[in-house]
């Protein structure tokens, strides 16, 4: 990799902050929707919990419009074991809750407030 491309992925990556804050809820349809707080304006829906968080991350490289050869070198944000096991394994008793997403430690992305 040229490095140009490097310095163009440290560029993008460092957009990233180190959590985002999502509105989970149910749908009516029984899937989920989300809106992404953090991102102003950012909303988005998926059938389960995983593909929600997955819609989620592509939402966030969608609003800092990182080009399609960078995805694969972008940081994930992943929910918190327990709220996962929360939505996956159980049923839900709340319509609607407020979580963060976060990269994982060794992601190097920078913290952005």
């Amino acid at each position: 990799m040229a490095r140009s491309e490097t310095t163009k992925i440290t560029k993008y990556r460092s957009l990233f902050p180190r959590s985002v804050a999502v509105r989970v809820g149910r749908s009516r349809d029984g899937g989920f929707c989300a809106e992404v707080k953090t991102f102003p304006g950012c909303f988005t829906q998926a059938d389960s919990f995983s593909e929600l968080i997955e819609m989620v991350n592509d939402a966030a490289r969608t609003y800092f419009e990182i080009p399609q050869k960078f995805l694969p070198y972008m940081p994930t944000y992943l929910p918190p074991l327990k709220v996962a096991q929360a939505f996956d394994a159980f049923p839900v008793s709340k319509k609607e809750t407020e979580i963060k997403l976060e990269l994982p430690i060794n992601s190097g992305a920078t913290t952005r407030r």
